[in-house]
């Protein structure tokens, strides 16, 4: 029973011990200074950042319309003639010269008929001079009292309509020769092929579409003005525009073509900008945005340096108190490097440029 008690005790003794150890090792932890303990971390020191300020400028004013390129020139070229088509020399995107034959019809019908009609004007011709050389005689022999005055005047009947039937046969050859001309379609004016109608072999009449030519080198740029806004369109005014195909490159022309009157049925007034096209970027028929230059007004601007896009929205970051605030800005057009702002921002504050990736909102500033 006594060695019982002592198994016991010692298991006893083999638990207690190290809570006892664990409990004193507590308490040496708690009592430690304050020295002790970790140092807090030290605050972030100011940066230090270059600034501009937002100065007033006189923004365009400007009116987004939307419009559509067409050629300086455009034409469908008919055949002008009846025949069947025998050659066709261009293609669709060929840049043809004024004169140029596009295509060629089968004329020899018209040949015979302008070779009938350079035969009935040598017969005219012929006509003409035994009429003129009868009436001489006859001038001879009516003073003689050797005709009659009926005789006479039936002779002097003939040659004066002998240079008339002349005319008329040289009218016919001339329509001879002009049909045969027609035969031969060449390009009005030096320009593309946008579309060819015809092959070889088909039939065409004088009204039948051949190719159709846009002249290219320079654009009309055509759309459609509110009545609202009629006032602010003025001849030379600038415009600038964008297209789908370069929606990162800015287009100009200036306004040459206002029509005279607003369309009853949509209540707008129909211009048109002539744009340059030296380098055959734009094509005939394309959309684009367009910006017309109305005026001007003062707005404030910030550099194009100091603007930074986040959620598709053009920030700033304005500093005030020596601290970096952050605004949303509501844009105008950019002039010589600086961006007008609707809403944002006013006149006389300051703005940080460069660097702006590296900055915050909120943040201490230099």
């Amino acid at each position: 029973m006594q060695l019982q008690q002592i198994r016991s005790a010692g298991r006893l003794a083999v638990i207690v011990l190290p809570l006892v150890l664990g409990a004193a090792a507590l308490l040496s932890a708690c009592s430690r200074p304050a020295s002790a303990k970790a140092e807090a971390t030290p605050a972030t020191p100011p940066v230090h950042v270059t600034t501009a300020d937002v100065l007033d400028t006189d923004a365009p004013v400007v009116l987004q319309l939307t419009g559509s390129l067409k050629g300086m020139k455009e034409a469908d070229l008919a055949a002008n003639a009846a025949g069947r088509v025998t050659h066709t020399f261009v293609e669709r995107g060929d840049e043809v010269k004024a004169g140029t034959v596009v295509a060629q019809l089968d004329m020899s019908s018209a040949a015979l008929s302008l070779k009938q009609a350079e035969v009935d004007v040598a017969t005219s011709k012929t006509q003409e001079d035994i009429n003129q050389a009868d009436c001489v005689r006859f001038d001879r022999l009516i003073a003689k009292g050797a005709i009659s005055a009926l005789e006479y005047d039936q002779s002097v009947a003939k040659c004066k309509t002998a240079p008339l039937n002349l005319e008329l046969s040289q009218a016919r050859q001339n329509i001879a020769a002009k049909n045969v001309g027609d035969g031969t379609i060449r390009a009005p004016f030096s320009g593309v092929i946008s579309e060819r109608y015809v092959e070889v072999g088909e039939y065409v009449q004088a009204a039948s579409k051949v190719v159709s030519i846009v002249q290219s080198t320079e654009l009309r740029l055509q759309f459609t003005v509110p009545e609202a806004n009629v006032a602010d369109v003025k001849t030379d005014a600038d415009v600038s525009f964008s297209v789908a195909a370069y929606p990162d490159k800015a287009f100009h022309g200036k306004v040459r073509f206002v029509s005279g009157a607003v369309r009853a049925t949509t209540r707008d007034l129909v211009t048109e900008a002539v744009v340059g096209n030296a380098d055959r970027l734009l094509r005939p028929g394309m959309f684009a945005d367009v910006s017309l230059m109305t005026g001007t007004r003062k707005l404030p601007s910030v550099p194009v340096a100091a603007v930074f896009e986040r959620q598709e929205k053009k920030r700033v970051y304005v500093v005030a108190d020596g601290r970096l605030e952050e605004r949303v800005l509501q844009c105008g057009p950019v002039t010589n490097g600086r961006l007008a702002v609707e809403n944002g921002v006013k006149s006389g504050e300051k703005v940080a440029v460069g660097n702006l990736t590296a900055l915050f909102n909120g943040e201490s500033v230099q």
